[in-house]
């Protein structure tokens, strides 16, 4: 059954045809061709260039056809809203996901300009959304690369790269129809990567140390020479059974990690590692002095605090491009 014809223009020249055909979700657009021409460059070549979605010389109105099967129906459907000056009938609201594929629409013709005046309500909306949700909107960033939001392109990113598990930003590359800014999945892949593994390194660095041999300067701070290695000992054993409940001994490499920044943090912040504490009740020796966790979580903060920026100054420079055109 084919779809009902949806008149955005009871006198346009142009039908269009939207998504694949004979599907539930196609759409029959009856339009006017200059206006689509107006609010698109895209469609302004197309139409009245040489291409062959042009109208042909002999046509009449009533069978001029363009077939559009690539494009969402739902997104075209509220750009011919916008370009006709229906804009009572714009959404005030929109998900993320429709957002997501207008914008994707709009990147592709040129018209995102033509959104201007609903921007800022539809982005307030996603900020309702983004506050009151724990899940992560990779889709977010095209939203904001888009609509060249500057301050939450970088908190996403920022989100995403310390949130994210290693399967979602796997997701990310590996879906080809999700569009992205360039190099932002991959720079945060990266970044990901190398703050997980400077985590391990902290842990893997006290192991050596706790490893070292009598010649060497000692972990424990009573330690004599040639004494025995108790202290350490126990140490290493505690340390270790924690990381094996942690599911992390033998220690990995980090691309093997699935855990997002902040999990892997949180994990290794809580392992709880014992020391012999005093020998006997007499003891003058605590060797609670020599219990490293203080030493980690000062590394582990660190490691926290020099994670680096995954917006460059290219993602920059094209955000203050885009912002200026749509804030004329």
């Amino acid at each position: 059954m084919a779809a009902p014809t949806i008149e955005f223009d009871r006198h346009g020249d142009l039908e269009l045809r939207v998504g694949p055909p004979n599907e539930a979700t196609s759409g029959l657009f009856r339009v006017c061709s200059r206006s689509l021409a107006r609010v698109s460059p895209v469609f302004d070549r197309m139409l009245y260039g040489s291409f062959a979605e042009a109208k042909p010389v002999d046509a009449s109105s009533e069978n001029w056809v363009v077939n559009l099967p690539e494009d969402d129906p739902a997104s075209l459907a509220i750009l011919m809203r916008v370009a006709h000056g229906q804009f009572n009938e714009v959404p005030k609201m929109l998900p993320i996901d429709k957002l997501y594929a207008l914008t994707r629409l709009t990147h592709y013709y040129d018209a995102t300009q033509s959104l201007i005046p609903w921007i800022d309500t539809w982005l307030t909306s996603v900020d309702d959304i983004l506050r009151d949700s724990n899940a992560l909107e990779p889709k977010v960033l095209w939203i904001a690369w888009e609509f060249g939001r500057k301050l939450l392109f970088k908190a996403t990113a920022r989100r995403i790269l310390t949130e994210a598990s290693a399967t979602l930003l796997e997701s990310c590359s590996l879906q080809q129809e999700l569009q992205m800014p360039p190099e932002i999945i991959e720079r945060i892949t990266e970044i990901r990567i190398q703050t997980i593994q400077a985590f391990l390194n902290v842990f893997r660095d006290l192991i050596n140390k706790l490893l070292v041999v009598d010649e060497s300067p000692r972990w424990c701070r009573h330690a004599s020479f040639m004494g025995h290695h108790r202290c350490e000992s126990m140490i290493l054993g505690s340390m270790t059974f924690c990381l094996a409940r942690a599911g992390l001994w033998p220690l990995p490499h980090a691309v093997e990690v699935e855990e997002s920044v902040v999990e892997l943090y949180t994990k290794l912040m809580n392992l709880v590692i014992h020391d012999i504490g005093r020998p006997s009740p007499k003891s003058m020796e605590d060797h609670g002095e020599c219990n490293p966790m203080c030493h980690l979580t000062e590394n582990m903060k660190r490691v926290i605090d020099e994670i680096a920026d995954p917006v460059t100054e290219a993602h920059w420079r094209y955000l203050e491009i885009q912002e200026k055109r749509l804030n004329p």
